[in-house]
């Protein structure tokens, strides 16, 4: 049993690298196959299809998110603090081999998936809009974030800063232009 869940997570593991590196349209089972060193059919008898597979890893990406995200939350630290460690979260992905959060790159795809994936994605996006919302309020009333727009509406515009910052410097190839933009976006919330 323990292998079979070992190779269901190498599956998984290797559906998130590649979907990520290459986007949904961008791998077959052959290319997991070949990187988790099993057959096809291996991949078919956990997930029958693709979007099977493609959407539980989506969802395990999803609740790991949320996961850190409410680790953050439990520090005891203000709104500005805790702003910076979300945009952290999407450096850290950025940084292992120039990935994209797995929900940018698939949002880009949006038409090539059942209605059951792009309901997932909108949950990923609603759940980092909620979470920046909450934040923002709290470093508005610490006095810590600007107060001057609506939280929501300011979550909303982060949610498509910091997807777009991903792009941006995944195009640059340089890590340097992710920490500019984050910087200069932090300075405008004083």
């Amino acid at each position: 049993m323990n292998t079979k869940n070992n190779t269901l997570q190498s599956i998984m593991d290797s559906g998130l690298r590649l979907v990520q590196e290459r986007g949904y349209n961008g791998f077959s089972y052959a290319d997991i196959a070949e990187a988790v060193g099993i057959r096809k059919a291996s991949i078919h008898y956990h997930f029958p299809a693709k979007q099977d597979l493609v959407q539980a890893v989506l969802i395990r990406y999803r609740m790991d998110f949320v996961h850190k995200l409410e680790q953050i939350n439990l520090q005891l630290i203000n709104g500005r603090e805790k702003l910076q460690l979300f945009f952290n979260l999407y450096r850290e992905t950025l940084e292992n081999n120039t990935k994209l959060c797995l929900c940018s790159m698939m949002a880009a795809e949006l038409n090539s998936f059942p209605e059951e994936i792009r309901n997932e994605l909108n949950v990923f996006f609603r759940a980092n809009e909620k979470w920046i919302e909450d934040v923002l309020e709290q470093g508005k009333k610490e006095g810590e974030l600007d107060a001057s727009m609506h939280a929501g509406e300011q979550a909303k515009i982060l949610i498509a800063f910091v997807q777009g910052a991903q792009l941006l410097s995944r195009t640059s190839g340089e890590m340097g232009y992710y920490d500019a933009l984050v910087a200069n976006v932090m300075s405008s919330l004083k």
